[in-house]
């Protein structure tokens, strides 16, 4: 038998926060280069948006990145778009139109998640409504 911290969060009436989901396909050399390139620096400077509670990237392929970045609410995540790192990064789709496939996706929570051992995600824009004291056995 295992034990194991499981947290569940309690969302507020209202939560303002956002999951953002996106992702970078490379189409050609080009776009790979520039991926692969300003990857490290994409992550640092989401992570280090106002805003922003926690990014996690994933590499799907050597050919593909998603990345899921967690945000205090729309407005900040807005905020982002606007500022200097986004339109920087965006100058590179349109010098090089056919060289990624971008896509993103936005979602506001709409009931709890679950989190094994500590909280992530969700839960570490909500701390004050985490609750860790659950314990769990599995076989």
């Amino acid at each position: 038998m295992m034990h194991y911290p499981l947290y569940q969060i309690e969302l507020p009436q209202q939560p303002e926060s956002v999951a953002f989901v996106n992702g970078f396909l490379t189409r050609d050399f080009t776009g790979f280069v520039w991926l692969w390139k300003n990857l490290l620096w994409i992550n640092q400077v989401t992570t280090q948006a106002e805003g922003c509670v926690q990014v996690k990237a994933g590499i799907c392929s050597p050919r593909e990145v998603m990345m899921v970045s967690y945000w205090q609410s729309e407005s900040s995540l807005k905020q982002f778009f606007k500022g200097k790192s986004h339109q920087q990064m965006m100058q590179f789709v349109a010098k090089n139109p056919g060289s990624l496939c971008l896509y993103n996706e936005i979602y506001q929570p709409s009931q709890a998640g679950k989190y094994v051992h500590e909280p992530q995600g969700m839960a570490t824009i909500y701390p004050r409504f985490a609750k860790g004291n659950a314990t769990r056995t599995t076989r």
